[in-house]
């Protein structure tokens, strides 16, 4: 017969025994992982100087619009958009056909005026001596004078009128006023071009041998700069240089040759203009760059690199190898970023050893195989 509390017994015996067997198989190893290996640099001592980076704007030596200077018909464009012209290139040719005839025009009055006042000075010639003898009045004398001083300054604003007719002839032939780099021809052959309006800008053209690079400075900036020394001053405005789009830094270096008035009080921001040569004429008008200007010099600064330095809150740590390559976790006091480095003013010194972690799950007292790296890769300047 059945006994189902015989059968429930049978099971926890089965159970039991399970569990002893399990435990007698043997004691379970523990797992002895190897050290992690960790990038280790050292810390490094030297002269930084600390620069100030600001966003800036390129502007030709000369940037100057053409302009049309008389009115008419532009029958000829000789130049090409974007190349390098010379002073004095014919750039271009306003019908000219109008001007010409007030030049015919103004050479005929011209002509009279001095047919005059000839006629005038032989008068002058006839009754002046007559005058003398009493054979004329002294009224007659006064007229004589008169006709010809009268032909005379007519003459003087025939030649004026005659002149200023060439100089308006001369405008219709449109030229460089000096070397430089033409921009978009904003009119082309058979346009209408006028004194006044937008059709009076023709293109424009820029001096490129030496350019202007305007940046502005915030007013905490500005007061900044205005505790530096004399020395640091001179040193800053003498010692510019720019950043290209690109990350490069441009061989030439720059002056600061220009500060604004005032502040301006709709930006709290201080204009500031440096002076670069441009011998390749890499630096085209418009081009951003960002000014880097050089403000003072920390004398045998500590460095690592940024990525060495772990932050959270108000605290900075970096970890030092000891001598039995374990991780020591030190807290320090960071100075200014300079390039990928860090300044550290307190907490290591000039060759520790300094781990770069990473995201490596590794703690203090960790061990670790360190790997020697050096840095900065490129000497510091």
């Amino acid at each position: 017969m059945y006994n189902p509390l015989k059968a429930i017994g049978q099971v926890l015996t089965g159970v039991t025994l399970l569990v002893i067997f399990s435990g007698g198989c043997g004691k379970k190893e523990e797992t002895v992982l190897p050290p992690v290996k960790v990038n280790v640099v050292k810390a490094i001592q030297n002269d930084v100087p600390l620069y100030e980076d600001f966003v800036a704007q390129v502007y030709g030596q000369a940037d100057v619009d053409i302009r049309a200077r008389v009115e008419g018909w532009v029958t000829s464009v000789n130049f090409k958009e974007g190349s390098a012209i010379k002073k004095g290139a014919l750039l271009y040719v306003i019908d000219d056909i109008e001007y010409k005839n007030r030049v015919d025009r103004a050479a005929s009055d011209l002509a009279r005026a001095q047919t005059e006042l000839v006629r005038a000075q032989n008068e002058l010639s006839r009754v002046k001596p007559l005058t003398e003898l009493n054979a004329l009045s002294q009224k007659d004398l006064d007229n004589a004078t008169a006709a010809y001083n009268a032909a005379q300054a007519q003459v003087r604003a025939s030649e004026a009128t005659l002149q200023n007719a060439k100089v308006e002839l001369g405008y219709t032939r449109v030229s460089a006023p000096f070397d430089g780099i033409v921009g978009i021809s904003n009119v082309r052959a058979g346009d209408y071009v006028s004194r006044v309006g937008g059709s009076s800008v023709l293109t424009t053209i820029s001096s490129v041998q030496g350019v202007r690079v305007r940046f502005q400075i915030s007013e905490r900036e500005y007061l900044r700069l205005a505790q530096l020394s004399q020395q640091e001053l001179s040193t800053a405005r003498k010692n510019v240089q720019l950043v290209l789009a690109d990350g490069s830094l441009y061989s030439e270096t720059g002056e600061i040759n220009f500060a604004d008035r005032e502040i301006d009080p709709k930006t709290g921001t201080l204009t500031l203009e440096a002076t670069f040569p441009n011998p390749k004429g890499l630096l085209r008008p418009g081009l951003f760059v960002k000014t880097r200007v050089s403000l003072s010099t920390v004398t045998g600064a500590v460095l690592v690199p940024q990525r060495a330095v772990f932050q959270l809150q108000h605290l900075s740590q970096v970890y030092v190898v000891t001598d039995s390559s374990t991780l020591k976790a030190v807290s320090v006091e960071p100075g200014q970023k300079v390039g990928d480095g860090w300044i550290i003013k307190k907490g290591i010194n000039a060759g520790d050893r300094v781990a770069i972690v990473g995201n490596a799950n590794i703690t203090a007292n960790a061990k670790i195989e360190a790997v020697e790296q050096t840095w900065p890769e490129t000497p510091q300047q």
